[in-house]
């Protein structure tokens, strides 16, 4: 049976689908996220969100916030989840990209007043176009690493964020291991530690988790 980490805790269906693969599932969450009290001034006319964590450090400062003001306001962010969590709240969400990468480029064909909700890492496009910008942002979430050693008896890890991979490859060797990759910007991180990396088709975590089993099928039929 072929053992992999994963470095976050999956969802059941997405277990499911490995176990019924004959995957021998590790998991763990490779970094640690503490949300932080904010309130979000009201003088914007749309609001972007880089991820999952900045949308539950709203859900639970939701009292916090003007909420009449932000479900009228336009809402751009990254990642389809991302998008629902923020649906489930009542905002409305113009459109949701693969990365922010994707959003930054978009944003520049715009010129409208905007405030970033994001993490206390953010990538260097991210930063070098808020300075651009001069636009507003807040750290709604602390993102600190759980680093922990594994004994060398895996084959392949998913990542889901370069932090991730960063986390794990600080205490683990990469470099006889698959890494699958749910984007191209954690993929890049991956490939510092390991030539074998695999991206998912869609920024998803069962996106992530049919690739591997894909992958491992295709190996094994060959």
């Amino acid at each position: 049976m072929r053992k992999i980490i994963s470095t976050k805790i999956l969802a059941a269906s997405d277990k499911n689908h490995l176990l019924q693969a004959g995957v021998s599932l590790v998991e763990y969450d490779a970094l640690k996220i503490e949300t932080l009290p904010f309130s979000i001034a009201s003088d914007y006319d749309t609001y972007l969100f880089s991820s999952q964590n900045a949308v539950a450090a709203l859900k639970q400062y939701w009292k916090n916030q003007n909420t009449a003001h932000l479900q009228q306001a336009s809402i751009y962010c990254v990642g389809e989840k991302t998008a629902q969590g923020l649906k489930d709240l009542g905002l409305v969400v113009l459109k949701h990209f693969e990365n922010a990468q994707q959003l930054i480029e978009f944003l520049k064909t715009q010129d409208f007043k905007s405030c970033w909700l994001h993490g206390n890492h953010v990538t260097p496009t991210l930063e070098q176009w808020l300075r651009a910008k001069g636009s507003d942002s807040y750290t709604v979430y602390l993102s600190g690493m759980n680093k922990k050693k594994f004994a060398d008896d895996y084959s392949a890890v998913l990542f889901f964020s370069p932090r991730g991979v960063e986390s794990f490859a600080s205490e683990n060797d990469l470099t006889d291991k698959t890494a699958f990759c749910i984007g191209e910007t954690t993929a890049s991180k991956a490939r510092a530690h390991t030539p074998d990396v695999v991206v998912a088709k869609s920024p998803t975590s069962t996106s992530l988790v049919l690739k591997l089993i894909q992958h491992y099928k295709a190996k094994n039929e060959s």
